[in-house]
């Protein structure tokens, strides 16, 4: 291979290894693992909103239980002093009589809360659970994503590899000095670093050389690498 077959296969193989990050970037499988890991985050936030939600209903149901714990306990100390023989008085009794009546009115109306609110509860419990389970699937999903996609990031990874000694191989064959003018001038040219003169134009830019520069390159010895005054390209003779 000569010095400038050997430069236009490093261009050549420097296109293929930008083609393959770009393919790299963008695997379907990338944006499918983004699509699985939004669902389970979509998720996790339904069963977060919902746990705060039961947990709130569930100290509401403590709260209801106890006051009614407190309320049946009043009542037994009423019945114990209402029977038990230490009231005399007519007035007290019936003070205590009027008394427990409220309390009951109270323990029916606690009693009723306490269920409305397990009524409430139980459809938040069963969609948390429901909600849990899905976390999970769709956890399971992200991890098989995941996979997916490492597998064909490993891919690509490995054909960029074998781009890259391509590259090395040819490079070994490309004097230092013409690679360095090709590695300055490729970050803002690209595949079309290098380029043929044929003619009496650089085929790189639209441009017609100056008859004056294109009779140097004509004069140039095969395999001389002049730059393009218009554009700046590497022009092969």
């Amino acid at each position: 291979m000569s010095a400038m077959d050997a430069l236009f296969t490093v261009q050549d193989e420097d296109t293929i290894v930008r083609q393959l990050n770009h393919r790299h970037a963008n695997l379907p499988e990338r944006r499918v693992l983004a699509e699985a890991e939004q669902a389970r985050a979509a998720t996790a936030t339904q069963i977060e909103e919902h746990k705060v939600e039961h947990l709130d209903l569930f100290r509401r149901q403590r709260r209801y239980e106890g006051e009614a714990a407190a309320v049946e306990d009043r009542l037994t100390e009423l019945d114990t002093l209402l029977y038990g023989g230490s009231i005399t008085s007519p007035k007290e009794a019936v003070a205590i009589q009027t008394e427990i009546g409220h309390l009951r009115q109270r323990l029916d109306s606690l009693e009723g809360t306490v269920l409305e609110v397990m009524e409430e509860l139980e459809p938040v419990e069963r969609l948390v659970s429901e909600l849990d389970a899905r976390g999970v699937a769709e956890a399971t999903v992200v991890e098989e994503r995941r996979q997916e996609l490492l597998a064909a990031e490993s891919v690509v990874d490995a054909e960029v590899d074998e781009a890259r000694e391509r590259r090395r191989s040819a490079a070994n064959e490309v004097s230092e000095d013409v690679l360095a003018r090709y590695d300055r001038i490729a970050g803002g040219l690209g595949a079309s670093t290098v380029v043929h003169f044929v003619g009496s134009d650089c085929t790189g830019c639209p441009y017609s050389m100056p008859a004056v520069e294109a009779d140097r390159v004509r004069a140039l010895p095969e395999g001389t690498l002049a730059e393009c005054s218009e554009c700046g390209r590497l022009v092969a003779r």
